[in-house]
């Protein structure tokens, strides 16, 4: 029986959006990974370099600022050259400067590596996002968004075995020697093997003008878009943020736990992030974008206490693993999705760049900057993590109550 030249296409269309989900996900997790890094090794930047945790976070902070301006200049070469070209081109960036991270022989030094570092962060994501879902089937874009930001747990787990196997021979510096090996290979595939989007292509050759209309974000009925697009994601890196960046410190510094119960902690915490991402993006394709954004801040809000509840086994271990599977998973689940539908291709790079790095510049570096900031007057770290992630899972409900559903909607 012969192929018809339309199956034949179909089955290379699904190859490509095979090749790109994987290749994707896997340089968002490995980015992830290179971030995530920083956040078991905040107890010895203080210890050498003679910081307080306040401080030590903001590097974290400035990496995260960092990825708004990012976002944005990725954005721009995404609709402007392509959305492969601003993918390789952001994932080269930002694994040269993971490597020198590790040469940082000074607080400065290592403060400025990692702003040039968030810049290349940004530039994934703003390009890796929008190509995915112009490459995956309208049906299975919820699945897909949910797949790929689960890359973001993948990246805690993985940093977390480095910090596990590694960390103990060979000290801090060297495990972002070894964390920038594998963005560099999947670079590498993405540019032989994944092809640029039909959907830019298409509208790139269309278009009669070769600039990025930027102002596009606020035109023509898209000002909400842009508006709720980055308030919508401010709010999740609020609630996800602090359980990132201080969950590790809290089980070392006030747990007292060995290095090993903490990356079994941050595992737990991640592998249900990921069976939540993926739940959820799945579920977003049947209930809806709102619904799965809704129940997720339900179940978070519910279980904000475990952070003052480490010291029990059972405890700890369950608690944690249903906050990742609301907060670190389904509360992120439909969020790539939601962005994506709700901007033009013409201007998707730039808006998804912009609105999602606007979110993590301001969810996610000041917000923790406040925890660190007010855990001194609210009883500790604990209770500072708790009252922050209880209070942005509230907004984000009401937030998602003001939520036009996207599902299944055409991208233009």
């Amino acid at each position: 029986m012969s192929i018809t030249p339309q199956a034949q296409i179909s089955a290379q269309d699904k190859s490509y959006s095979a090749k790109a989900l994987v290749s994707i996900a896997l340089a968002w997790a490995f980015d992830a990974m290179d971030f995530s890094i920083l956040t078991f090794v905040l107890v010895d930047i203080m210890k050498d370099y003679g910081v307080p945790l306040t401080l030590a976070a903001a590097v974290s902070s400035a990496t995260t600022f960092a990825r708004l301006g990012g976002g944005f200049l990725g954005g721009l070469i995404g609709d402007s050259w392509g959305r492969k070209a601003g993918l390789v081109i952001s994932i080269i960036w930002f694994t040269i400067f993971e490597f020198l991270t590790g040469f940082s022989i000074g607080f400065t030094l290592l403060f400025l590596v990692r702003i040039l570092y968030g810049i290349g962060m940004g530039a994934m994501y703003a390009n890796g996002t929008p190509m995915l879902m112009e490459m995956m089937p309208a049906k299975w874009r919820g699945f897909a968004s949910g797949l790929m930001q689960s890359g973001f747990s993948f990246g805690y787990i993985f940093a977390a075995i480095i910090y596990r196997v590694w960390y103990g021979d060979l000290g801090w510096h060297a495990m972002f020697y070894i964390a920038c090996i594998p963005a560099l290979v999947v670079a590498i595939y993405i540019w032989a093997q994944v092809p640029e989007s039909s959907r830019w292509r298409k509208e790139k050759s269309a278009s009669k003008s070769h600039s990025v209309p930027v102002s596009h974000l606020f035109k023509d009925g898209n000002t909400w878009n842009t508006i709720h697009a980055a308030l919508i994601s401010l709010i999740a890196f609020g609630v996800t943020y602090p359980i990132n960046i201080f969950y590790a410190t809290l089980l070392k510094q006030h747990g007292h736990f060995s290095p090993a119960i903490v990356a079994n902690t941050i595992i737990i915490l991640n592998v249900a992030g990921i069976i939540g991402n993926i739940l959820g993006g799945y579920l977003s394709d049947i209930i809806g974008r709102r619904a799965v954004l809704i129940i997720s801040a339900i179940g978070t809000l519910a279980c904000s206490f475990v952070f003052q509840s480490i010291s029990t086994d059972w405890e700890r271990n369950l608690f944690t693993f249903l906050i990742g599977l609301f907060s670190i998973g389904g509360v992120w689940a439909a969020i790539p999705t939601y962005i994506a539908e709700h901007f033009k291709t013409t201007v998707r790079s730039t808006g998804q760049g912009t609105t999602y790095h606007f979110g993590a510049a301001v969810g996610g570096a000041i917000i923790p900057l406040i925890v660190s900031g007010i855990a001194p007057s609210v009883g500790g770290l604990a209770h500072a993590m708790t009252y922050s992630v209880a209070i942005t899972s509230i907004l984000v409900i009401v937030l998602a109550v003001l939520w036009r559903e996207s599902k299944g909607s055409v991208l233009e």
